[in-house]
């Protein structure tokens, strides 16, 4: 079995960072994240449901956004990637807190899950106020390309996560290629439209399907270093996942993935931003929240 930690540096060629020096890199970026999102709701703030978006949205990571523009400048940047890269995040936002509903969580970042605070009517209403939103910031750009791979990521989640519900229900014991089929919808395609999005808005058609499996193997790989994190616990999907060594092999395969990702990088010039993009993928295999 391939050893994570005594081939790290030697196989993927990562200069090897602290957590604490990645998240500084990151900081401009989610920094331009926050900035967009204030502004696709400026326009939007007399309604019942922005201050709680808002108060919701405090304290994310916004990896996904972060992905978006960073590969967007590593293409060479140009284009106008921030109102793309709020729409990604109001996206991930809605799909947490109908998570929460499914899960039966009651917190979230140690504080009280959406539903729970505002209640289940505002939490499900305001996945219709999100998608407006996101209509919106669609019809800011002349490609319909950026429309059509946020909508069918949008899609591919909702299956993904009705896919997990139906398996966690019937409580069967569960195939790696299931497995990676729910992982593959509910998580990898929102990072592999981001990563997606970056190259296109750039004006780099010959990049954005490759760069787009750079996100989607980097989404996999999260999540499926997610799934360890939760080793164990009732009610995760990895409970279905029967056999000898499951959680060694799933370590390997997260790294697998990870490499894969790296790899998609040769498509693109050495930059500070295609070294963090090699960062993120490399530490998407360790982290430890």
């Amino acid at each position: 079995m391939i050893r994570i930690k005594a081939l790290r540096d030697a196989i993927l060629g990562v200069i090897k960072i602290r957590e604490e020096e990645l998240k500084l890199l990151l900081d401009p970026y989610v920094r331009k994240a926050d900035l967009a999102l204030m502004e696709a709701l400026r326009n939007n703030m007399e309604n019942p449901f922005t201050d709680p978006l808002i108060e919701f949205m405090k304290g994310g990571k916004r990896i996904r956004p972060a992905i978006l523009f960073l590969v967007n400048e590593a293409c060479g940047g140009g284009g106008s990637p921030e109102l793309a890269a709020a729409a990604v995040e109001l996206i991930h936002t809605a799909s947490l807190i109908h998570d929460d509903i499914i899960d039966g969580s009651d917190s979230r970042r140690g504080l009280p899950s959406f539903h729970v605070k505002h209640g289940m009517e505002m939490a499900i209403l305001i996945a219709d106020f999100i998608l407006s939103i996101v209509l919106e910031i669609v019809s800011e750009y002349d490609d319909k390309r950026i429309g059509k791979l946020l909508s069918e990521a949008t899609k591919l989640m909702s299956i993904g996560e009705m896919m997990e519900v139906v398996l966690i229900k019937r409580g069967d014991p569960i195939s790696l290629d299931d497995y990676l089929e729910v992982l593959k919808y509910k998580t990898a395609s929102l990072f592999q439209t981001a990563s997606s999005l970056g190259a296109l808005i750039a004006g780099r058609d010959d990049l954005y399907e490759e760069m787009g499996l750079y996100g989607l193997y980097l989404g996999l790989s999260y999540q499926i270093r997610d799934d360890l994190l939760d080793w164990g616990k009732r009610g995760e999907i990895t409970y279905l996942l029967k056999g000898s060594n499951i959680r060694e092999f799933l370590e390997d395969l997260a790294f697998q993935f990870s490499m894969k990702a790296i790899d998609k990088l040769n498509k693109i010039p050495d930059s500070p931003q295609k070294m963090i993009l090699r960062e993120i993928a490399a530490y998407s295999i360790e982290r430890k929240v």
